[in-house]
Parts: C-alpha cells; sequence; structure tokens
C-alpha cells in the first residue's frame, strides 16, 4: 500500500479535478441553449432515490478531500483492505478516475441544458445522439461507476465500495424510467426505440 503523504497528494489533486469537472458540468447546463420550456412529461424516482443521487454525487468528493485532510478517516482503518501489490491498483486510480472526469465533462458538454436530475421531457427537448451518446445512452452515469471505482481502487475503504453498489443501483434504476419515458409517446416514440438498438445502457454495444 503507498503511504500515507502520496495519499495526500493523489487525494488533494483529484479533489480538484473534481469539483473543477461539478462546477463545468453546471456552467454548461446555464450556458448552452434556451430555455427548454415547461415539463411535458416526467417520471417520479421517489424520496430515497432522488436523496441517493444528490448524497452518492458527493462521495467521492468528501473522500478525497479527507484523503488530503484527514487520511485517518478514510485510509488505514479498519474498514480498509491492504494486501501485497495493492500499490500497483492504487496508481492505477489516477487514470481511472481522470477518465471518467473527462467522460462526465463530455457528456455534459453534450447535453448542455437539457441535463438534470430528473427524469422529464420538456417541450423543447432533442434527442441527443451525438458524442458520447452516439455510443452509450447514459455516459454520465457511466463515468460515475468509473470514478467510483477509481475511489475504490486509491483507498480500498468498504464503505466507499457500498455506495459504489449503490450508485450503480440507483443509476439503473434511473436508466430504466429515462429509457421507458423516451420512447413512450411522451418521448421520442420510435426514435428513441431504434435509439436503443443501435446503442448500449452503460457501455458500447457490441457490433
Amino acid at each position: 500500500m503507498i503511504d500515507v503523504f502520496a495519499i495526500r497528494i493523489v487525494s488533494a489533486f483529484l479533489a480538484v479535478v473534481l469539483i473543477a469537472r461539478f462546477l463545468l458540468g453546471a456552467v454548461f447546463a446555464r450556458l448552452t441553449g434556451e430555455s427548454l420550456g415547461s415539463v411535458k412529461a416526467s417520471r417520479p424516482i421517489g424520496i430515497v432515490i432522488d436523496f441517493l443521487c444528490i448524497f452518492l454525487n458527493f462521495v467521492p468528493i468528501i473522500f478525497y478531500l479527507l484523503g488530503a485532510i484527514i487520511p485517518s478517516w478514510v485510509y488505514g482503518t479498519l474498514l480498509n483492505l491492504s494486501f501485497n501489490g495493492a500499490e500497483f491498483l492504487q496508481v492505477a486510480s489516477i487514470p481511472i478516475v481522470l477518465f471518467g472526469a473527462l467522460l462526465a465533462g463530455w457528456s455534459s458538454k453534450t447535453l448542455g441544458q437539457q441535463a438534470s436530475d430528473k427524469v422529464e421531457v420538456r417541450e423543447k427537448h432533442n434527442l441527443i445522439t451525438t458524442g458520447p451518446y452516439s455510443r452509450i445512452r447514459h455516459p454520465g452515469y457511466t463515468a460515475r461507476m468509473i470514478i467510483d471505482w477509481g475511489v475504490f481502487l486509491l483507498f480500498f475503504n468498504a464503505l466507499q465500495f457500498i455506495c459504489l453498489l449503490a450508485w450503480i443501483g440507483v443509476a439503473y434504476k434511473k436508466a430504466i424510467l429515462e429509457e421507458e419515458l423516451l420512447a413512450s409517446e411522451e418521448g421520442f416514440r420510435k426514435d428513441y426505440s431504434d435509439y436503443m438498438l443501435k446503442t448500449g445502457r452503460f457501455l458500447p454495444k457490441l457490433r
């Protein structure tokens, strides 16, 4: 396992990266495109899923901030795995998280103002099939999974792994609701159904 000083440095660097990505995503949502109009149709996701979406979005940043400021809270505890050769995976976590952050930023830029935590269709919504959406229907969710895997590989913290599993469950539930809405009469109907045949949900479809 790498030493605590290295954990502090890596955590501080990746915390800055994820905070910057979060802020850029908010900027893309506000500055691109015109108003999308009123809500045509929506699907409720429930209070629990809504809370988990908000909370789990900040888990990677929380872990990195703690790793930089109070590493003893998230590293070297009874909740951390430790084994020979783990340092290779810990080093590999850095490019993994950077790739996830790039994919998340690309997804946010491509969606622009249509990015939303809610499952809804508005009057001026367009079906986005460019950028990462040309191969994956939910690249933003995929990016978050990649980032969470990267966080786990740095700290090997069991609590963070539970949060990763929770995010996978939340992402799957929201993806199903979004696909049902977008393929319905209230959404893009056959256009979205055809789009689903060409793309994978979280990973590119093998051709």
